[in-house]
C-alpha cells in the first residue's frame, strides 16, 4: 500500500503514471459515447448511464417533508442532465431519522413529496423541450445505530460490535431491536412504499449501506435466538421479505436497494469480508444475496462499500478527512481500484442485472473516462455519483455539449459536505455553492465542539481575568473555559450558573463584543478574542441536552413567600434564586408565556422561540409546583396593585420592565406603529407584510433589529433616522454593521421632528439637519438643528423605536414606591431596595433598559438581599 496522497494531476499522463507506480490498471475510454446510450431499467426508459446518488442535506421541513434547499437541490440535478435520480434516504419511522432535518415520509406531508417529483420531472424537461423524462427512486431507511431524531444519538442496533459499540460508547447490556419491532418495522417499509408509489417515484430502494439498521443485520452473526441473525438466511431475511412484501402489495413501483458488498468491519462484524483479514473482501455471501434479490425481481442494483462514519477511505476516497478524521494508509486511487474491482465481480456474476458503479468523484474530470472505461469492459451499467453531483449538478449537460468536465466544476474532496452534515446543519457543497452553504459551514464550525476546545487552549488563564471584569454577572470566565477545555461539561455549567442562571440565552444575545470578549486580553493582542460567547452556548446547550442542569431546593421551606412581577430575565433569575434559598415564589407574568422581552420582541434570526424556551422551560420544570408557580396573564392593575401584593407575600420584587413604546405623534396614525408591537407581531407570526419603503425612528438596538426585521419581510427601502452619527449611534456596532450588509439605508445627524399627516395615516417624516456638542462628562452629545434644513421624505410605514417607558400609572401600580422624572423606580446605591420597605426592583424598570446579562445579574443580587432581608424579618419576629 501507498501512502495517502491529494489528487495533482493535471493531464492523463500523470493519472496513468501515478497508476503505474501503485502497480493498478484502470478501465479508461476517450470515447465516452457508451455513457449516452439509451437503457430500459423497470420498463423505464434512460437517456443516458449517468445516476444521481442519494445524498443527504438534511433540510427538510418541520413535518419531515421536502424543504426549500431539497426542492432545489433535485431541480438542479434534473436539469443537469442526469437520467436517474437516487433520492436521499427517507426515514420510514420518526425515530429512525439520523437527523432532525431529515426526510421522514408520511401520510400528511406525502403531497409534498408528489410535489418533489413533479417539479423533479419538470426540471429535467425544460432544457430539452419538453422531450426528456428521467427515473426517480426514493431511498427509505432506518438509521440503525446512526439514529439522532432529536440531534442526539438514540441508537437502535441489531447486533453488539466490538468495532463499532465503543465509537458509540455503548455498554454490553444497551439493548438489540427485538424480532417482534423488527416485524412491525417491515410493515413501516411497505406503508413507506405505497406512499412513494402514490407521490410518483418510480421505484423504492430499501437501503442497505452505511451501517444503518438494515445494513447491520446482514453482518449480524452474533445475534442469538433470532429470526434475523447467525445465518445467512436469517440475516439477510429482513431485506429479502421486505423487498418481497413490496413487490406484492405495491404495484407500480420496482423494487431495489442500495447494497453494501464489503464494509471493511472484522468477522464476525462486519459483511462481505475475509473471516481471516477484514481487509481482504470475501464476496461469496454478497454474490449469493444479489442472486437472491433479482429472482424476487429487483431489476437495478446499486453497490456500496465501507462505512462513512468509520473507515469512508473505501467507499468515498478525500484530499481533506473531516476535522479530527484520520488519513489513511492508503493511496485514494487503491480505494477507487478497489471498489470498481467489487464492482466488476458482482457485475460479472450477474451480467443480466444492471449494476450501478460507484466511487468515482475524487477522479473529477477524469471521471468520464474512467467511467467509460468501466462501462465497456462490462464491469458495471450505470455510473453514479454523490458527492461529484452534488458539487457539480449540471456535470452531463457538460459532457453533452462540450465532451469533458470543467476542472473548477468538479468536487475537490475536501469533506466539507461531511464536515456540515457532522456539525449538526444542511449540507451542500461548500465551494461551489458557496452563497448557500459556506455561511452553514461557518455557523457549524463556530459551535462544534472540536473547534471550541481549540479556541479553549488559547485561553490565557488571566490571574486578573479582565473578561470577568466586563462582564455585568461577573461570571468566571476562565473558570469555565478550564472545565471545558478539560471536557468537563458539569462543572463547567455550575461555574457558570454561580452567576448566571440563564447562559444560554445570554450567549445568544449579549454583545460580547462589547462585554467579556470586547476585554480579553487575546483580543488586545491579535484581535482575536477567544469565542467565549460560543463556549458558553454550547457547553449550556450540552448540559441542558445531557441533564446536567439540577435544582437544589431545601427539604424545608422558609415559611416566607415572596411575588416576583415579571418573568423576564431579571424576575426569572430572582425567582429561581430565591426558591433555592428555601423561599415560596409566585410570578405574576402580564404576557401568557416566559421569557419577557427576549422571548417575545429580539427577533427570531437572533434567538427563535424555541431557543428562548428551552433553557426557562428546564429550569422551571425542575422545580416542585409548591415552591414555584407563574401565573400568566396576570399583569399589575390599578386595583389589583403593590398593595394588594404586600398583604400577601413577605417581599415583592418588581421586573415588569418597559412595556411601552415612546412617540413623537400627537394622535394615533394607522401606519405608525411602535417597534416594540411591529417586532412582537413579526415574532408571532413568523413573517409580517411590510409595505415598500420604511422609516425607523431611532437608532437604537431595537430600531436595529425593526429595520432588519423589515427589510427580511420584503420592504425594498428602510429608512434609519436618528439625531446621532454613525458612530455615537447607540447601537451596538455589530447590530449597525449586520444593518449595512443589508443595505439599510442610514440619515445619520437628522432630527425627526414629527410626521405630515394625510387620512389618517403618516404620508411623510420631517427631518431637520442638526450638528452635535461637544460630548457632556456624561459623554451625550446635544443635537443643534441648523436653521432652514428642514425636509420630507415620504414613506408607507413608520416604525417608532424612540425608547420604551413604564406604562403611565407606575404611580398607581406602585403606591408609596419612589419614581424617577423618567418614571423609573428608584433604588438605592449599592443595593435593590425600594423606598418601601419590603419591596426591591430590578432591570429595565429600574436601568432603563441595557442587556439581557445585566437583567440577569440584577435579579441574582436582588434575590441574595430578599433573602437577607427575609433572614432578619425573621430573627427579629423572634
Amino acid at each position: 500500500m501507498a501512502q495517502h496522497q491529494r489528487f495533482n494531476f493535471k493531464h492523463k499522463e500523470d493519472l496513468f503514471a501515478k497508476l503505474q507506480e501503485l502497480g493498478l490498471t484502470l478501465p479508461y475510454d476517450e470515447d465516452l459515447s457508451i455513457l449516452f446510450d439509451k437503457l430500459t431499467i423497470a420498463g423505464r426508459r434512460l437517456p443516458n448511464r449517468f445516476l444521481v446518488h442519494p445524498i443527504e442535506g438534511f433540510d427538510a421541513a418541520p413535518d419531515g417533508g421536502p424543504g426549500d434547499l431539497t426542492f432545489r437541490r433535485y431541480r438542479r440535478y434534473a436539469a443537469g442532465g442526469s437520467g436517474f435520480i437516487w433520492f436521499e434516504a427517507t426515514a420510514v419511522v420518526p425515530e429512525g431519522r439520523s437527523n432532525p432535518r431529515q426526510l421522514w415520509i408520511h401520510p400528511d406531508n406525502v403531497d409534498e413529496f408528489a410535489r418533489l417529483v413533479e417539479e423533479t420531472r419538470e426540471a429535467a424537461r425544460k432544457p430539452f423541450g419538453g422531450q426528456r423524462d428521467i427515473v426517480c427512486v426514493l431511498q427509505l431507511t432506518h438509521s440503525g445505530r446512526y439514529s439522532k431524531p432529536t440531534g442526539k444519538p438514540a441508537p437502535i442496533i441489531a447486533h453488539h460490535s466490538k468495532v463499532l459499540d465503543p465509537l458509540h460508547q455503548l455498554p454490553p447490556d444497551y439493548p438489540l431491536i427485538s424480532d417482534a419491532e423488527l416485524d412491525r418495522l417491515q410493515e413501516m417499509y411497505v406503508g413507506a412504499a405505497k406512499l412513494a408509489a402514490q407521490a410518483g417515484f418510480d421505484g423504492v430502494d430499501i437501503k442497505a449501506c452505511h451501517r444503518y439498521l438494515v445494513s447491520e443485520l446482514l453482518a449480524s452473526f452474533t445475534r442469538e435466538n433470532s429470526r434475523y441473525g447467525g445465518s445467512f438466511e436469517n440475516r439477510t431475511r429482513f431485506l429479502r421479505e421486505v423487498v418481497h412484501k413490496i413487490i406484492e402489495q405495491v404495484p407500480g413501483v420496482f423494487v431495489t436497494t442500495r447494497l453494501n458488498v464489503y464494509d471493511a468491519i472484522e468477522y464476525p462484524y462486519g459483511f462481505g469480508v475475509s473471516r481471516k483479514d477484514h481487509k481482504v473482501p470475501d464476496l461469496g455471501e454478497p454474490i449469493r444475496l444479489v442472486r437472491m434479490l433479482k429472482e424476487l425481481g429487483v431489476p437495478v442494483l446499486n453497490l456500496s462499500i465501507g462505512n462513512p462514519y468509520y473507515n469512508p477511505h473505501y467507499g468515498r476516497p478525500f484530499d481533506f478527512p473531516i476535522k479530527g478524521g484520520y488519513i489513511p494508509d492508503v493511496h485514494p486511487l487503491e480505494g477507487i481500484d478497489l471498489f470498481l474491482r467489487i464492482t466488476r465481480d458482482i457485475q460479472r456474476a450477474h451480467p443480466d442485472l444492471p449494476v450501478v458503479g460507484s466511487g468515482y468523484s475524487w477522479l473529477r474530470f477524469f471521471l468520464p473516462n474512467v467511467a467509460a472505461g468501466v462501462v465497456r469492459q462490462g464491469w458495471a451499467t450505470l455510473i453514479g455519483l454523490g458527492r461529484g453531483a452534488l458539487a457539480y449538478p449540471d456535470f452531463v449537460r457538460d459532457l453533452e455539449n462540450v465532451g469533458a468536465m470543467d476542472p473548477y466544476k468538479c468536487c475537490i474532496s475536501c469533506s466539507a459536505c461531511t464536515q456540515i452534515m457532522r456539525d449538526g446543519l444542511s449540507t451542500g457543497c461548500v465551494i461551489h455553492d458557496r452563497e448557500i452553504y459556506s455561511v452553514n459551514y461557518r455557523l457549524g464550525r463556530r459551535l462544534a465542539m472540536d473547534r471550541l476546545k481549540e479556541e479553549a487552549e488559547r485561553c490565557r488563564n488571566c490571574a486578573t481575568p479582565f473578561c470577568q471584569r466586563a462582564c455585568p454577572a461577573q461570571i468566571d470566565v476562565p473558570g469555565f473555559i478550564k472545565a471545558f477545555a478539560e471536557g468537563d461539561i458539569e462543572r463547567g455549567y455550575r461555574i457558570m450558573t454561580e452567576r448566571n442562571l440563564l447562559p444560554e440565552m445570554c450567549a445568544y444575545i449579549c454583545p460580547t463584543e462589547v462585554l467579556c470578549e470586547g476585554a480579553c486580553v487575546e483580543k488586545i493582542l491579535t484581535d482575536n478574542a477567544v469565542a467565549i460567547r460560543d463556549m458558553q452556548l454550547l457547553l449550556a446547550k450540552e448540559a441542558r441536552e445531557r441533564g446536567l442542569v439540577r435544582q437544589m431546593v431545601p427539604a424545608q421551606p422558609s415559611g416566607k413567600r415572596v411575588a416576583v412581577v415579571g418573568a423576564g430575565p431579571a424576575g426569572l433569575t430572582c425567582a429561581i434564586a430565591l426558591v433555592r434559598k428555601g423561599h415560596q415564589v409566585e410570578v405574576r407574568e402580564a404576557a401568557a408565556r416566559p421569557g419577557g422581552v427576549v422571548r417575545h420582541l429580539i427577533p427570531a434570526y437572533r434567538i427563535p422561540y424555541e431557543k428562548a424556551d428551552q433553557e426557562i422551560e428546564t429550569l422551571l420544570k425542575l422545580l416542585p409546583d409548591d415552591r414555584l408557580h407563574v401565573r400568566y396573564q396576570s399583569p399589575l392593575t390599578a386595583e389589583h396593585n403593590l398593595e394588594e401584593l404586600l398583604r400577601s407575600f413577605d417581599a415583592v420584587f418588581l421586573a415588569m420592565g418597559l412595556p411601552e413604546g415612546k412617540t413623537l405623534a400627537p394622535q394615533p396614525y394607522e401606519n405608525l406603529v411602535s417597534a416594540i408591537d411591529f417586532l412582537a407581531e413579526a415574532k408571532r407570526a413568523g413573517r409580517v407584510s411590510v409595505p415598500r419603503t420604511v422609516a425607523v425612528v431611532g437608532g437604537g438596538n431595537t430600531g436595529m433589529d425593526a429595520a432588519l426585521t423589515a427589510k427580511k419581510n420584503g420592504a425594498r427601502n428602510v429608512y434609519v433616522m436618528c439625531f446621532e452619527s454613525f458612530r455615537t449611534m447607540p447601537a451596538w456596532l455589530s447590530e449597525k454593521q449586520s444593518a449595512l450588509l443589508e443595505d439599510i439605508h442610514f440619515l445619520n445627524l437628522f432630527m425627526p421632528k414629527g410626521y405630515t399627516p394625510e387620512d389618517g395615516r403618516v404620508r411623510a417624516v420631517r427631518l431637520a439637519h442638526v450638528e452635535l456638542a461637544d460630548p457632556d462628562p456624561r459623554g451625550f452629545c446635544a443635537p443643534r438643528e441648523l436653521p432652514g434644513t428642514e425636509f420630507e421624505i415620504q414613506v408607507d410605514l413608520v416604525i417608532e423605536a424612540l425608547g420604551q417607558k413604564a406604562p403611565d400609572n407606575l404611580s398607581q401600580l406602585l403606591p408609596g414606591v419612589k419614581l424617577t422624572a423618567q418614571n423609573l423606580v428608584v433604588i438605592g446605591p449599592g443595593h435593590h431596595a425600594t423606598s418601601r420597605r419590603g419591596v426591591f426592583a430590578g432591570g429595565d424598570i429600574v436601568n432603563g433598559g441595557t442587556t439581557a446579562v445585566q437583567a440577569v445579574a440584577d435579579g441574582l443580587a436582588a434575590a441574595e438581599e430578599i433573602d437577607a432581608y427575609l433572614r432578619e424579618e425573621s430573627s427579629c419576629a423572634k
